[in-house]
């Protein structure tokens, strides 16, 4: 009964929205596409939903043409309505996905606003965050990846457009905006298994700037919680976003800010063009002949030079005149007065807003041009570095919008937030104050709704919100060795995948020039060549790993506390790489924590807390080593994986109980059976001081693990498990 209390109140609120809004967008549309567009909304709401987890997260109409957009503040995501005419449904499924991805796990509320202010910055994160998001909803929701190639080369066509916008409005293709498309295109070459490439059309300038910082951007784009970490804690999503953020902020932002500032750079003097041209346009003198150039600078330029310069103003000039033109004529008389307004407010911030070419200048001019402002009077230059600031400013954030936004907030909206949430305490709090933001035009029966709904979340959250324990405390203290080791396997898994040549065969796909070269130097015939090369099979080993960890009494206090924490790290790893693991404890029985094909559910994490509390119970009198590991052993030989770890923490020497004494369970005759009957490799860690015993025990071993750095050797010790496995 509650379940379809939830289910009926989430449908009304997702199909009832502002129905007068939507009503006129539909207005424009005939009655057979209003069906197909109300059709397919409510298709998409539901996806919208199931992605963003999100029970009033609302999918609404668009209006024409405008795109796709999630509205971060107001929690609402827009559908254009033509692309519900036009699109397939697996561009559709996609976009939704991705809208409804960016709901679940973008978070900005903990970024600065000084930081959102800086010119390039939200452009930035927004090329980054763009990756991050499509990861984490192709990764847990494997169907999305599917569609990912049909709907996303068509979106590389808004880089060109982009482009093309940027030629118009500030007469040069601004740096910082090619670095942060380069960034996407190595992401979507990167999920395709493709190698690193640069475009060969970026500027050396540009291409710096990546070559130094796609690494960073890339580990940044792989920082997203799993699907069950999402939905167990808000503060997991919250901790990955700090992470990315951190990343770009700190490794990526310094470079990618010199770009922005040589484009601040050429908008200067775009600015200063725009000024000269305003002055010609206006009859206005400047300088001793009456032109618009400055004749202290015209002292400084070449006879053809100053020809240049001319041409280009009489070109913005005639380009400025034409669209005005051309506007009237298309507005008609009755929006002349308006229009010449608006032209009026161009001319204000520099000529007719059509900007000059600066390819079209010679490199030379160009820095002439720069040397001449930066001897100007100082209040001059302020005046043509805030119209820069301005002029980038607008482009950056109509960039923003054609990436739909994520996260280019306002600055000012967000100082007034951050204000009033120091009034207030927790989300709930918060989301009251998000929910003002859609008052206006709402009406009483709409907001009932909306409260009714609110309530019912609040119920829900009570109901179903688990104390995270003792499980999610350790963690949160490890978390940052669980993020640096996840980035680092998945580098090395990734570089695996990577498809790789040999050469050294007489036929082949391809062949190899260099090896070819060599051999024709050498007399070889083709028939007899060795150049062919032929594909290697992937380096990448399948594993299955069974943590054993000691539970006996003489594990409690500060070694279980370590321990119970580095198994978090392995556990949490593991199970973000998606490989087999099987965690067990042991006494004078094996205790079950995690099963090999179980995902690391919150269930499990819960079960996982009780660890700690095992160590003091009538159960832990003794430890039954041969016993547990021979147990462990016998479930890891049915896996069929390659590679087998079976990884046991103990602290003590064993002392089985009257169950399992005896030879038959003498811990080295034990794991001299396993090395020698089954595919598997045990490794023994000694926990604390005084364990040298375990070299007696394992072959492969860590004695005297210090408590306090458990978490770090055991993470040290899962990655040369996967690096150098050969080495066990």
């Amino acid at each position: 009964m509650f379940k379809e209390r939830i289910k009926s109140d989430v449908l009304e609120v997702i199909f009832d929205q502002d129905k007068h809004r939507e009503e006129r967008i539909l207005e424009q549309f005939t009655s057979e596409q209003v069906e197909i567009i109300r059709s397919k909304q409510k298709v998409l709401s539901s996806l919208a939903y199931f992605i963003g987890r999100d029970f009033s997260i609302p999918v609404e109409l668009n209006e024409p043409g405008a795109g796709w957009h999630w509205n971060f503040k107001a929690n609402i995501i827009r559908i254009d309505p033509i692309d519900l005419l036009e699109k397939p449904m697996d561009f559709l499924r996609f976009v939704i996905s991705h809208e409804g991805g960016h709901r679940r796990i973008s978070r900005t509320e903990f970024i600065p606003i000084k930081e959102w202010e800086e010119e390039g910055f939200s452009f930035l994160m927004n090329s980054i965050e763009d990756p991050r998001d499509n990861n984490f909803v192709a990764d847990n929701y494997p169907v999305f990846a599917e569609q990912m190639g049909v709907a996303y080369e068509p979106q590389f066509d808004l880089e060109e457009k982009s482009k093309d916008r940027a030629f118009d409005q500030l007469g040069y293709t601004p740096r910082f905006m090619q670095a942060g498309f380069e960034y996407i295109k190595q992401w979507y070459r990167q999920r395709q298994n493709k190698p690193q490439e640069l475009s060969a059309d970026l500027p050396a300038e540009v291409r710096e700037v990546v070559e130094k910082t796609l690494e960073s951007a890339s580990r940044s784009w792989w920082l997203y919680p799993s699907k069950s970490e999402a939905d167990e804690d808000e503060q997991n999503i919250k901790n990955y976003a700090q992470a990315s953020y951190h990343l770009n902020r700190e490794k990526i932002w310094p470079e990618f800010k010199k770009l922005v500032e040589q484009d601040l750079a050429d908008q200067k003097m775009e600015e200063f063009i725009k000024d000269m041209q305003k002055d010609q346009a206006k009859g206005g003198e400047r300088g001793e002949s009456g032109d618009s150039i400055p004749q202290k600078l015209k002292d400084k330029l070449k006879p053809e030079e100053v020809e240049a310069l001319e041409k280009a103003i009489d070109q913005m000039t005639k380009h400025g005149e034409e669209d005005v033109s051309s506007h009237e004529r298309s507005e008609g008389g009755d929006q002349t007065e308006q229009t010449g307004g608006e032209i009026k407010e161009s001319d204000e911030q520099g000529g007719n807003g059509k900007a000059i070419s600066l390819d079209s200048l010679s490199s030379e001019l160009k820095q002439k041009i720069k040397d001449f402002i930066d001897a100007l009077p100082d209040e001059q230059k302020k005046k043509l570095a805030e119209k820069a600031v301005k002029a980038l400013a607008d482009f950056e954030k109509e960039l923003n919008e054609e990436l739909a936004g994520k996260l280019a907030d306002n600055p000012d909206k967000k100082e007034a937030r951050e204000q009033e949430e120091k009034t207030t305490e927790g989300g709930e709090e918060r989301e009251e104050m998000a929910d003002q933001d859609r008052d206006d035009g709402e009406s009483e029966k709409e907001k009932e709704r909306r409260q009714s709904l609110s309530k019912l979340k609040k119920e829900l959250k009570r109901i179903i919100e688990k104390d995270q324990g003792a499980y999610e405390k350790a963690r949160r203290e490890v978390a940052p060795i669980i993020s640096k080791l996840t980035d680092e396997l998945r580098d090395i898994f990734r570089e695996r995948r990577k498809v790789k040549h040999e050469a050294g065969h007489k036929s082949g796909l391809r062949i190899n020039i260099t090896k070819r070269i060599g051999e024709i130097a050498r007399g070889i015939l083709p028939m007899e060549s060795r150049a062919w090369e032929k594909r290697e099979a992937p380096g990448e080993k399948d594993y299955a790993i069974t943590l054993l960890i000691d539970l006996s009494g003489s594990m409690r206090g500060k070694k279980i506390e370590e321990t119970f924490k580095a198994t978090i790290v392995l556990a949490e790893v593991l199970n973000k790489l998606s490989i087999m693991t099987e965690i067990l404890g042991f006494n004078d029985r094996i205790h079950e924590y995690q099963r090999f094909k179980e995902r690391l559910s919150p269930e499990i994490r819960s079960k996982m807390g009780t660890m700690p509390a095992e160590v003091g119970s009538e159960r832990a009198q003794w430890n039954d080593d041969g016993w547990a590991v021979s147990e462990a052993s016998t479930r890891l030989a049915k896996r069929r994986e390659l590679e087998k770890f079976l990884v046991v923490l103990s602290d003590g020497l064993p002392e089985p109980s009257s169950a399992h004494g005896g030879l038959a369970y003498e811990l080295s005759k034990v794991i001299k059976g396993i090395e020698k009957d089954e595919d598997q490799k045990i490794v023994g860690l000694g926990i604390g001081p005084d364990t040298n015993h375990v070299a007696n025990y394992y072959r492969h071993h860590l004695a005297n693990v210090g408590l306090t750095e458990m978490a770090s050797r055991l993470a040290d010790l899962l990655k040369e498990m996967i690096v150098d496995y050969n080495k066990f």
